[in-house]
């Protein structure tokens, strides 16, 4: 009888939820669902035995320690994009010359959310994970189990893995940012945020979401023959599919959805960066296949960066760890490009003068490359010629030194290199992820220790007690250990990392590793003449004096060798030296699918090879990934080999 019971409860909890979630349509009230719910919930308790994976009540889980690494059974790919109308023509027309004209297309909204993989056995969930890189994922199972839009039991007992894409409503996102200490940038981010919580009922209460896209079918009645076929079927399944998707003849028809989607998808609760357009056949697809990191049945339209106006509330001004003032504009706060804006880099003061804006002018901002907050002009009105055009400042606003030109460049400098912002800039340079990479110290933390004389050179970090750690503000006895181990385990960084954080002008992390590749030591790289320094690829003789200079000053000397009597490795090894790579110049462009750029740069430094940042004759290979920028180009006129993905992995001797 309590079986039956519970099984009675589970079955309608289920088509309510079905029905809530999915298709949009409550059936009964919030008060008479949580009664349902409750009374299930009652009835497990008395009789744990009875309680099944496929139950309601298991959309709550615990705490994991971590999430674990799975291999994908099969693949998720990224996707080829463009902006351009054209150049979708001549994808579309690649495909019309194999298989005839007026194949059919179809075409879909792109979700600006994460991708997942789900799998079901019997029409039961047991796995789901991140894309990662498509090749690797992590399972988070129990944090997908808590939303509701994903179905624990299928209405068919099928064997499928179905992908989708978890995104947060904007309403959603919007309520959640007024309960959070550190409200989240975008949509995209609070949906990602939220998805790898620990505890799963932080993402239970998280209120994402999820469109269902595309299954794989290892056992079902009757498999789909089209793309469309499929969608509908997902839907058969209980999945919640995206309602805006449209069934096109030809490349025109799939424009004009681009066209009319490019402003009606503001009023959506939910962010869109594009349209993903399909070949329909699934027989034509698999003729079709993929390149090394894509179908070549589908690809991605995105829509130009969204501009919209705000007020210009002020201009404040910041001085970096080189000197350089940079004038950054304060924003009335809007929304743009899925996040709030409320700050944008202005560059330099000519830049200021070009676009002629003005304190109290609303001004038009985009986001450039649809990340970085940029102002584009002043929106003209009778107002604009009533305002005070911006002073170029004459004094650094921190410690009230003169400004200074530099030959050559358009930025000022603080003529005073004790500057407070310039010390504190470069300490916070040392910890940060390209350098040291310090866990648990920032600005607050950076600035505290400044005020207390406790740091003024990145030396005086290590000489830290943990005493002196609880001399700051809000930092416990636990905090102030995390601290102090953090700086500690920083000594084993490579090489490259310890030069990078010295900040020495001119020298980011590509030109640290490029002189750590030449220099095993810092003896070595001291005692180097600037005729060596300058002969080295991708140094120059501008570099070359930085460096040069660098260590000449009394200063840095006495640092360093203050540096030498804490137990460091300054060692730079190769551990696996190939006959393949030994001595070769390798430039990296593009987006990798199997590694990062960073882990693929490792990997040819541990072979013996090296890395460049720039092309020239001198480069003997350049790796092209994902979107490719101008240094492919360059490769190509100047005749250096190019190698896909897929050949750079056989280089390097890797079977992924």
């Amino acid at each position: 009888m309590n079986k039956e019971k519970i099984d009675f409860l589970k079955k309608e909890i289920n088509k309510y939820s079905y029905n809530y979630y999915v298709l949009d349509n409550p059936l009964i009230s919030d008060f008479e669902y949580d009664k349902l719910y409750n009374e299930l919930k009652e009835l497990e308790n008395k009789y744990p035995e009875l309680i099944t994976p496929d139950s309601p009540t298991q959309r709550v889980g615990g705490i994991s320690s971590s999430f674990k690494e799975i291999k994908h059974k099969y693949r998720l790919y990224s996707l080829d994009n463009t902006y351009d109308y054209n150049e979708l023509k001549k994808w579309y027309e690649k495909i019309e010359k194999e298989f005839g004209k007026n194949t059919e297309l179809v075409c879909e909204l792109k979700i600006d959310g994460l991708a997942i993989a789900l799998t079901y056995k019997d029409g039961l969930f047991i796995q789901g994970a991140t894309r990662g890189d498509g090749i690797t994922g992590e399972e988070i199972t129990q944090n997908l189990k808590t939303i509701k839009a994903i179905p624990l039991k299928l209405f068919e007992d099928v064997d499928v893995e179905v992908r989708g894409e978890i995104y947060m409503p904007i309403s959603s996102f919007e309520k959640l940012n007024k309960n959070v200490e550190k409200p989240f940038a975008n949509p995209r981010n609070a949906a990602a945020g939220s998805l790898r919580q620990l505890d799963s009922s932080i993402t239970a209460k998280r209120d994402l979401s999820m469109f269902s896209y595309t299954a794989i079918i290892e056992k079902a009645n009757k498999e789909p023959k089209t793309h469309w076929d499929s969608i509908e079927y997902i839907k058969k399944l209980g999945f919640k599919t995206n309602p805006n998707i449209r069934l096109i003849n030809n490349v025109e028809g799939a424009i004009e959805f681009c066209k009319e989607w490019e402003n009606k998808r503001f009023s959506l609760n939910y962010a869109t960066d594009g349209v993903v357009i399909k070949v329909n056949n699934l027989a034509i697809q698999n003729e079709l296949g993929y390149t090394s990191r894509a179908p070549k049945w589908a690809t991605a339209f995105k829509f130009p960066p969204e501009e919209i106006s705000t007020k210009l509330i002020d201009i404040e001004i910041s001085v970096g760890k080189t000197g350089a003032i940079t004038p950054v504009a304060i924003l009335e706060p809007v929304q743009l490009g899925g996040s709030i804006v409320s700050r944008a880099s202005l560059h330099n003061f000519d830049e200021i003068k070009r676009l002629d804006i003005r304190i109290g002018d609303r001004v038009l901002i985009k986001k450039a490359a649809e990340i970085i907050p940029k102002v584009i002009k002043f929106v003209n009105s009778s107002e604009h010629e009533t305002l005070s055009k911006i002073q170029v400042p004459q004094k650094c606003p921190e410690c009230n030194s003169i400004l200074e030109e530099r030959e050559g460049e358009v930025n000022l400098y603080c003529s005073n290199d004790k500057c407070p912002s310039i010390v504190k800039a470069k300490l916070e340079y040392w910890v940060s992820k390209e350098a040291m990479d310090i866990d648990n110290i920032g600005p607050s933390i950076i600035s505290q220790l400044y005020e207390l004389d406790l740091v003024k050179k990145p030396i005086d970090f290590y000489k830290l007690k943990q005493s002196d750690l609880l001399k700051l503000d809000l930092v416990k006895e636990k905090s102030a250990s995390n601290i102090y181990n953090s700086i500690q385990d920083s000594k084993n960084r490579p090489f490259s990392k310890f030069i990078t954080g010295l900040s020495i002008r001119h020298v980011g992390k590509e030109t640290a590793e490029i002189l750590t590749n030449e220099f095993r030591t810092i003896e070595q790289l001291k005692n180097a003449k600037i005729e060596d320094l300058a002969k080295i690829e991708g140094i120059g003789d501008k570099i070359a004096y930085s460096i040069y200079n660098y260590f000449q000053e009394p200063e840095n000397l006495e640092m360093l060798e203050d540096f030498s009597k804490l137990d460091f490795n300054f060692e730079n090894t190769i551990t696996q030296k190939s006959s393949e790579l030994s001595n070769k110049i390798f430039v990296l462009t593009g987006t990798m699918n199997s590694m990062t750029r960073d882990e693929a740069s490792n990997i040819i430094k541990q072979k013996g090879g090296k890395v460049s940042s720039t092309v020239s004759k001198k480069t003997s290979y350049v790796i092209v990934g994902e979107n490719p920028g101008s240094k492919f180009e360059k490769a190509k006129n100047l005749g250096v080999i190019i190698l896909n993905e897929d050949e750079f992995l056989k280089l390097i001797g890797d079977n992924k």
